[in-house]
């Protein structure tokens, strides 16, 4: 497990000023939206009261009033917290060496250990309090994501762990479910009364009902924006303690190292989901999600992008009133290091620490497509990805195109490129789905592409298919055929030098024809 580098607690510091604050708030916003409720019902009331003849548009005040306070006082009802588990619940029997770690920091704290921990599909970690009706009879419960976990060394995982268990320290967790009812009571009272709402179609047949709901929404909402400002100032200062903690228990280099590398991987992991993971998912085959998120992170071109990333959000993030998070850089400078630059990951990465990884991982492609048959997907590795799932998919989609593609060569394909709006208007669209003029005419210049690295493939050329890294080989040469057409397209290489390019490579006559 190695050694941890758990240091002295501070004493508890607790943020019983902001928490009360609030406290305040979420006590003043139920206070202050019954008040509301009343004055809505209650002023056209008494404007119907002491009117001495009966007015029909008073009289249409009162009732929209009625419905207003009716809508505002059902809205605040506090409903029961239906907490759906994010992802394969872990348990200590089966990830001894994970809840080692986990119980080490819990111990720093002298905090007892989640109820639940889960292992989810985020760049993420975080604790909470769920289940229950405003807190009561809730648990706590954790919950770590598995790419969070290969991006993370084991030191800096225990970094962000104690930041997490920075907030059971202080309570944070306890006050985290009457904030998030107060906020679902105003945001149901909000989405009642707008503009979008039955409500509002049966009182906009009265002009005069319509004063009632405008007044009250306005108010509402100008409330709604103090109050979220409020508890999310309060937020980013919790963030600021748990960060301290999380310093002191785990050491403010590892700490800063894990929120830079956080930063950068979550920044990642959509276009490793999108890119690399679901055409294979969608062709039958499962390989190993983090394995391959670790590969896709050290891809050079991939790792060039989340540092200019990482760079760039040091340098230009601001701080946002609504923001629950401080900016990256104003944690990391309150942290007072004196090397903001992430240093190299060492030693093994933190889902290493994980048992039976592959049950889990199939376990989380059942929570993020829960339509997919996982029972059918084939287990294959990244090096099989490429002939496996890129292959085959080449090779039925320019078959089913192969009439564009009769009597084309690598030589020919500027002057057949020019013609790609046309032979997209041509093709039809994918069963069950209306493409874009934009989208066929990618969809066409696919066919030609594929066909072009099929055509290479047949004249010697190995195919390398690795997450974050794309490329056809031969020898010292490499190229990828997809930026060669978009160089081709957008006109950064002219028909010339193509063919003095295709010439010099020896590839200039290879016929373009479905394999």
């Amino acid at each position: 497990m190695g050694t941890s580098t758990v240091g002295v607690l501070p004493a508890r510091r607790s943020l019983a000023a902001w928490a009360a604050l609030a406290a305040i708030a979420v006590v003043f916003s139920y206070v202050f939206t019954l008040v509301l409720a009343g004055a809505a019902a209650y002023l056209p009331y008494l404007l119907l009261t002491t009117t001495t003849a009966l007015n029909v548009q008073v009289l249409f005040l009162f009732l929209g009033g009625i419905v207003v306070a009716a809508t505002m006082i059902w809205s605040l009802i506090p409903r029961q917290d239906r907490f759906t588990p994010p992802g394969p619940l872990l348990s200590r029997e089966e990830q001894p060496r994970l809840f080692a770690e986990i119980e080490q920091i819990a111990g720093a704290f002298r905090e007892p250990m989640p109820s639940a921990v889960y292992l989810t599909p985020e760049v993420n970690a975080w604790v909470g309090q769920r289940g229950g009706v405003m807190g009561i009879g809730s648990n706590r419960v954790m919950g770590l994501g598995l790419p969070l976990m290969q991006a993370l060394s084991i030191s800096q995982f225990r970094a962000v762990l104690a930041h997490e268990f920075g907030h059971f320290y202080e309570g944070d967790t306890r006050l985290g479910p009457w904030v998030y009812v107060a906020r679902g009571a105003m945001v149901r009272t909000l989405e009642n009364l707008g503009s979008d709402s039955a409500f509002v179609e049966i009182i906009g047949k009265f002009s005069v009902a319509r004063l009632v709901h405008a007044f009250v929404l306005a108010i509402l909402t100008a409330y709604w924006k103090l109050f979220m400002r409020l508890t999310q100032f309060v937020s980013r200062k919790q963030e600021y303690r748990a960060d301290e903690l999380a310093c002191a228990v785990a050491g403010a280099a590892a700490l800063s190292d894990g929120l830079q590398t956080v930063e950068g991987a979550a920044q990642a992991l959509t276009e490793f989901w999108w890119a690399e993971l679901v055409p294979s998912l969608q062709a039958g085959y499962r390989p190993p999600i983090a394995e391959g998120f670790g590969r896709f992170l050290r891809a050079p071109h991939v790792a060039a992008s989340i540092k200019e990333h990482v760079e760039t959000v040091m340098r230009e993030s601001r701080s946002n009133a609504y923001d629950t998070h401080p900016p990256l850089r104003d944690r990391i400078a309150a942290m007072r290091v004196p090397n903001l630059e992430p240093n190299a990951q060492l030693g093994e990465p933190a889902a290493s620490l994980l048992n039976n990884t592959d049950s889990l991982e199939l376990q989380i492609i059942g929570v993020v497509a829960p339509r997919l048959d996982t029972s059918s997907l084939k287990q294959v590795n990244w090096a099989a990805i490429g002939h496996e799932v890129y292959v085959p998919i080449w090779r039925r989609f320019t078959a089913e195109h192969s009439s564009v593609l009769e009597g084309t060569t690598v030589a020919s394909l500027p002057a057949v490129l020019k013609r790609v709006p046309e032979i997209a208007s041509r093709m039809r669209d994918p069963a069950g789905t209306l493409l874009t003029p934009e989208q066929r005419e990618q969809r066409a210049g696919n066919v030609f592409w594929m066909a072009f690295a099929l055509a290479l493939m047949n004249g010697g050329w190995e195919l390398h298919a690795q997450p974050g890294e794309f490329f056809l080989a031969r020898g010292e040469q490499r190229l990828n055929p997809i930026e060669c057409f978009t160089e081709l397209r957008s006109g950064a290489k002219d028909g010339a030098s193509w063919s003095e390019w295709s010439q010099s490579l020896g590839i200039s006559d290879l016929p373009l024809v479905s394999l």
